[in-house]
């Protein structure tokens, strides 16, 4: 609405964020290459967050590994080049993630453009002084442990996580989405009030949190996006399913959770999906069916 080029990148950037939300996210994750060509060509700052949320959504959304990561690397480089540490800083927990997915370790050593002295200075001089920031690094703990089966580490990130809250994060545009933040710690509390339920009382505090996040994407299958949500809904069903120990529904949202991220292209959350569906039906004594579904992850 605003009859100026050099607003053109922010006005796309912004409407992108809500279009995400309702219309099928691998086509809109593609817009912001545009907003980002836009801000580019007027020198509106925000080209930088384009580039940014652009390489967040490509990474939790499940667009191809290799080619994510050699994205992040070019973003880290214009950050580095603008001064931009706040960018910086939110991105290399998810940079380093990928990395770690991909059987590396870490930033990489002999990598030109990226020096890991001067990302470790960069990611101080943040730490403790933006909650956007404390919150993307222990969400990305915390999903990396659930993917990598590490119970304790889950925990330990998880609380930190929620124990930061929302204040200053639920409407932020330039960090990792709320939905993948529902999805992921959802199911990390579920899994860690299933593993300590010989402490009712704390048991039940991390299953109100899974059913809290469960309810959040529900709203969002209902309201903007079945194509978006749908699957994350079952997914986080099945593992609610799983703690109550209803095994034969349980058995059927997975199925389901796995066909629907199939079907709308959520590749990354197919695997995840047939990746918990394989923990369950081990942990429940079918190992025999469980090989099947890690077979599929």
């Amino acid at each position: 609405k605003i009859p100026s080029r050099a607003y053109a990148g922010s006005v796309m950037f912004h409407a992108n964020y809500t279009k995400v939300h309702v219309e099928p996210m691998q086509s809109v994750i593609e817009c912001y290459l545009d907003a980002y060509l836009a801000s580019m060509k007027s020198g509106n700052p925000y080209a930088i967050g384009c580039s940014y949320v652009y390489n967040t959504f490509c990474f939790w959304s499940g667009k191809e590994l290799k080619a994510v990561v050699s994205s992040m690397k070019e973003t880290l480089m214009e950050s580095k080049y603008q001064k931009n540490l706040l960018v910086r800083a939110l991105m290399l927990p998810t940079f380093r993630m990928a990395l770690r997915l991909m059987g590396q370790s870490g930033a990489p050593q002999q990598d030109h453009d990226i020096n890991t002295s001067d990302e470790a200075r960069n990611e101080d001089d943040i730490t403790g002084k933006h909650v956007l920031h404390l919150r993307a690094v222990f969400f990305v703990r915390l999903s990396q442990a659930l993917i990598f089966r590490e119970l304790d580490e889950a925990r330990d990130a998880a609380k930190e996580y929620f124990s930061i809250g929302e204040v200053g994060c639920k409407f932020a545009v330039t960090t990792i989405p709320s939905f993948f933040m529902k999805l992921y710690s959802g199911l990390v509390s579920f899994w860690i009030g299933r593993e300590i339920n010989d402490k009712k009382k704390e048991s039940m505090k991390w299953l109100a949190r899974g059913v809290a996040c469960k309810d959040e994407i529900e709203k969002l299958a209902a309201s903007a996006s079945k194509w978006n949500f749908q699957n994350k809904v079952y997914l986080l069903q099945a593992e609610e399913q799983f703690c109550r120990m209803n095994f034969e529904e349980a058995e059927k949202l997975y199925d389901a959770a796995i066909l629907t991220s199939k079907a709308h292209k959520f590749l990354n959350e197919e695997a995840l999906a047939n990746e918990l569906a394989g923990h369950f039906y081990l942990e429940t004594g079918r190992r025999d069916r469980s090989v099947h579904y890690f077979s599929q992850a």
